[in-house]
């Protein structure tokens, strides 16, 4: 087929004496030599002549039967530059023969090459085709060099603005629960670690997808809208795809007919897929650059096939991997109204009739039969490389010589043994024996018409992965690229190839060979990309085969092209740092994120912390190589990104269900960066300073930073909210207190608050705050089931573990005082004391409660000698006091103590009074604090209700005396304030022991009386024991 310009008669059988040598020549040297075109002249190479294989199938103009009609796919939409002189008027008809002829045994001679396994098929086209490799004016190969793209990519970001966030919540949102999916999953399980980062990237790339729009610039390369979100969504959904092959459409990819399930494959089966697929199916959503027109010219009437673009719908459509469409329009063409018929037959032929019909759809209907058995379409598998494919590929190429031989056309096989070895301007010259027959003669003596056959057999090349066909039915240098790599056989086009002569069996073998496609297909299939990329942009004389260098998006895509992942990854920087971070977290999980350093420590780093590897010039202060002068920063990048979610306040889903503060998203990215000293430090100044304003937020840091491990950081957190409510004036609520100082296990703190609470308890003798003042944690607390404890637990055992224990103090001084007030106070239920007793039960568990409070105080003070390192749930500062409570019970008719309760009552009377003095005064401070309280409500028992003090006095064992005097008139101040506005609660007790005290009239009653008077009734006690008055 020759170029022929618009509107030129179309003169099959013209013929013109002159060859294209006989034309003035062109070239700036003139004529090419004798010794080129002439048969006598013996090569001068070191090797002799050429092989024939390394100059067939080139995609040359000359030889391409489809791409220059103005019905392929090629030239929808997008205008050819001329690449020839412009023929003078009337030399037309004439030169249109001549160079059918010439033209002819060209064909003849690299027809086949581009369908037999043996031919270089990628390599002769970079080393012939108009768009191979770069040259220079002596004709000689010009060595390749880095691709300029990278260096476009950073100057196009050197200018770009500084990112902001402007997605939508629910991608931030959504991107982030499944980023803490899948980043544990790939971290510590290595053998899932694939299927994990298949999984994510497909639920990743449809998150984008759905909130992107694919619609494609019409015409041209990239999508039409130019939102930020939606380019980096182009790019990176494509660079992932090379990594990660997935299918984002949700459904599960077939098995071979040879192929057996294994367990991860049933588990990623729903989004793994195979790089040709996946290019493909990319393909199909992001680069449409015209309309669909398959309902069109299928609904065309007469028929399908009277379209003037069918053949563009079928091969479109082939080559999209759509064979359902191929097929049907096949099936429905309705050959007699082909408006191929005036090619073939000229003007005033509307269809095929007669055995010219019969023949086309003869050879359509095998056409469709090697459709349908295509592994693509018939089991779903795109693994084109593999023994599917291989036993298919020989399928067609039988059937292109079938069809070769049904339209009459002279075996090629026979035709290229008989021929002589020559060069190619000598088969250009016409000097050959093999073009006696010219192009038109053909024509005429085929059974299948010429276009038909000629499209057929193209549709057969690019099922074998012709590259010349599919640089044919290529719209753009994006699809030819995509198109050399996805319909790739997995042969190395440096190997041996095998002869036509080889068996199916050894052809099948020798395809079973170790390749690297086999091993690693990955790794393949992209280093195919980047040849076939740099083969069809190399000599940059088609528009649509050359990148617009000011267009980022084709300047990004000119990067996935080339594998430079750093470039990509700058310029999604500049539209989506959401994305990035994304793009950037798989990289490193999977690997193949270009780093300065790589992620794992090595044996040599692992126990050094950073300042120590820059001592030993393995750290921050070694220099690196300038080879990772491009090198990708993860932590840096996901620092960034944090800032952004950082400055979010609230982020919430569309519908409503989902609602994150920033801050939480942001911790949960810094969490994951490599340098965990780096992250905690950023983390914890992040967690500074948020204000801890209520529980729920509070709750929420605090499981936050659970969840990433950082027990400092919510320790600290914890404390400081404790020491916000404990130094608040308005809330009572001792609950919180507690549990925050447990979870921040600030054992000192907790000790100090519950030391409080029971010194109030003291001093009212009275539970304290009582029950109406109880908040809801506190009384859950205090309760039988400890709810709130319970769920401590789940989460924090160890601080579960301190409040329970630290509680017991408060808790059974509470205990004892309800079961003294049971009568006249009936318990709250769910209490530890809602179950009512008798009066002398009653009386006995209170002494037990009080004995258990008095040798828990008194620990410390063993044999008079205080011992700091003894651990006591009730201060030592409370023992004179609760030995007061005891009075009451002493001397009864029935006794209330056991006789071992009576001699340590004894025991802690004599050790208490031989104790240091500091304790002593302490102890006497808060029982003259506690008299004074009764004194001062009148014997009235008066009680206010806020709490106060609650920042008072930082001893683990107690207030101190001084604190005791201040705790007492801050009480009795506030009673009489309190008392006047009419808010004071009456307290209904039992019984006061300091009744009896208060009652010895002008004496000052202190700690001496109170012992003097507890020997005594101990005394007395005994004697009445031994003596047989009371049942010990």
């Amino acid at each position: 087929m020759s170029f022929r310009l618009p509107g030129s008669p179309s003169t099959p059988n013209g013929k013109n004496s002159r060859s294209i040598f006989t034309q003035p020549s062109t070239t700036p040297a003139g004529h090419p030599p004798q010794s080129m075109t002439d048969a006598s002249y013996v090569s001068t190479t070191p090797a002799g002549p050429p092989p024939r294989s390394f100059y067939g199938s080139s995609f040359n103009a000359a030889n391409n039967t489809f791409g220059r009609k103005g019905n392929t796919p090629a030239r929808r939409g997008f205008a050819v530059p001329d690449s020839s002189p412009p023929l003078k008027e009337g030399d037309g008809d004439d030169a249109e023969g001549d160079d059918d002829d010439e033209m002819d045994g060209l064909q003849r001679s690299t027809r086949s090459a581009g369908l037999s396994p043996e031919k270089s098929a990628f390599m002769s086209s970079i080393m012939s085709g108009p768009r191979g490799l770069k040259r220079s004016r002596n004709g000689k190969v010009r060595e390749q060099t880095d691709s300029d793209y990278p260096l476009i990519a950073k100057g196009i970001v050197g200018h770009a603005a500084p990112p902001r966030m402007h997605e939508s919540h629910d991608v931030v949102l959504r991107q982030e629960e499944i980023m803490a999916r899948m980043d544990p999953v790939a971290r510590e399980q290595p053998n899932a670690r694939d299927a994990a980062l298949s999984d994510g990237v497909a639920e990743l790339t449809r998150v984008w997808r759905q909130h992107s729009k694919t619609e494609t610039k019409e015409g041209r390369l990239g999508p039409a809208s130019d939102d930020a979100l939606t380019k980096a969504t182009y790019l990176s959904s494509l660079l992932l795809q090379l990594h990660h092959p997935h299918t984002t459409n949700g459904a599960q990819q077939q098995q071979s007919r040879f192929q057996r399930p294994t367990n991860n494959a049933k588990r990623s089966q729903a989004s793994a897929s195979t790089i040709p697929r996946a290019l493909l199916d990319w393909l199909d959503t992001w680069h449409n650059p015209f309309p669909d027109d398959f309902d069109t010219i299928w609904r065309n009437e007469p028929s399908p096939a009277s379209h003037e673009r069918f053949w563009d719908s079928v091969l479109f459509a082939l080559t999209r991997s759509k064979f359902d469409r191929a097929i049907k329009l096949l099936n429905d063409a309705g050959w007699e109204h082909a408006i191929t018929a005036e090619e073939d037959f000229g003007q005033g032929h509307d269809g095929y009739t007669g055995r010219q019909l019969d023949h086309i759809e003869d050879v359509v209907e095998r056409c469709t039969n090697m459709l349908n058995a295509c592994p693509g379409k018939k089991y779903d598998d795109w693994d084109v490389k593999g023994a599917d494919w291989t036993v298919y590929r020989q399928r067609v190429r039988q059937a292109i010589k079938d069809l070769e031989a049904f339209a009459g056309e002279e075996d090629e096989e026979t035709e290229e043994e008989d021929a002589p070895k020559r060069n190619m301007f000598h088969m250009s010259a016409g000097l050959s024996e093999s073009m006696n027959m010219s192009t038109a003669t053909k024509k005429a003596e085929s059974k299948v018409p010429w276009s038909i056959y000629e499209n057929l057999k193209l549709l057969y090349g690019i099922l074998l992965g012709g590259v010349d066909e599919l640089l044919d039915a290529s719209q753009d240098w994006l699809e030819a690229s995509i198109y050399l790599t996805a319909w790739w056989d997995g042969e190395e086009e440096t190997s041996a190839a095998l002869s036509k002569s080889q068996s199916l069996r050894r052809s099948i073998h020798a395809s079973q060979r170790m390749r690297e496609a086999d091993i690693a297909p990955g790794p393949a299939y992209r280093r195919r990309l980047a040849d076939a990329f740099e083969m069809v942009t190399a000599a940059g004389g088609d528009a649509v085969f050359t990148p617009e260098t000011m267009d980022t998006v084709q300047v990004g895509l000119a990067c996935v092209m080339t594998d430079n992942v750093e470039s990509v990854i700058s310029l999604l920087r500049t539209w989506s740092l959401p994305v990035t971070a994304a793009v950037v977290e798989v990289a490193a999980l999977a690997g193949w994120l270009p780093q300065t350093r790589p992620r794992s420590k090595g044996p040599l780093e692992q126990g050094f912390s950073s300042e120590d590897l820059m001592v030993l010039s393995h750290g921050v202060g070694q220099p690196q190589p300038a080879d990772n002068a491009g090198a990708v920063e993860r932590d840096e990048v996901l620092s960034a990104y944090a800032d952004l979610l950082a400055e979010t306040d609230v982020l919430r889903s569309s519908d409503g269900k989902l609602e994150r503060e920033g801050w939480e998203l942001a911790v949960a990215v810094l969490g994951r960066l490599d340098d965990e000293t780096v992250g905690e430090a950023k983390i914890g100044g992040l967690l500074g300073l948020i204000e801890l304003s209520d529980e729920n937020r509070v709750d929420k840091v605090l499981d936050a930073c659970r969840e990433l491990e950082l027990e400092e950081q919510a320790r600290g957190i914890a404390e400081r909210y404790a020491d916000h409510l404990a130094s608040s004036e308005s809330t009572q609520a001792y609950g919180p207190v507690l549990i925050y100082y447990a979870r921040a296990h600030a054992t000192a703190k907790l000790k100090s608050t519950l030391a409080l609470l029971v010194s109030m308890c003291l001093l009212h003798s009275a539970s304290t705050p009582s029950h109406q003042d109880l908040d809801t944690q506190l009384s859950s607390l205090l309760s039988r089931d400890r709810n709130v404890l319970v769920t401590l637990s789940s989460s924090d055992p160890e601080a579960a573990t301190l409040l329970a224990s630290h509680l017991s103090g408060y808790a059974t001084i509470r205990r004892f005082y309800n079961l003294r007030d049971q009568d006249t106070n009936p318990p709250a239920n769910g209490s530890k004391s809602s179950v009512t007793l008798r009066p002398l039960e009653r009386k006995r568990e209170a002494a037990n409660s009080l004995v258990a409070l008095i040798s828990s105080a008194a620990d410390c003070v063993r044999g008079g000698l205080y011992d700091p390192e003894v651990e006591s749930v009730v201060p030592v500062d409370g023992v004179i006091a609760l030995l007061g409570e005891a009075l009451p019970l002493l001397g009864q008719a029935k006794r209330n103590f056991t006789r071992e309760q009576v001699f340590t009552l004894m025991r802690v009377v004599e050790d208490f009074s031989t104790a240091p003095s500091r304790i002593r005064e302490n102890a006497e401070s808060l029982l003259q604090a506690s008299v004074s309280a009764y004194r001062d409500g009148g014997g009235k028992g008066s009680l206010r209700k806020s709490r106060s003090g609650a920042d008072l006095g930082k001893s683990d064992e107690g207030l101190g005396g001084s604190s005791y005097d201040m705790l007492a008139s801050s009480v009795m101040g506030q009673a009489r304030e309190e008392a006047g506005k009419g808010k004071v609660v009456e307290l209904k007790r039992g019984w006061d022991w300091r009744r009896g005290l208060d009652g010895i009239g002008g004496v000052e009653v202190g700690g001496r009386e109170v012992v003097m008077l507890l020997r005594v009734a101990l005394a007395q006690e005994v004697a009445r024991g031994w003596s047989g008055l009371i049942n010990w």
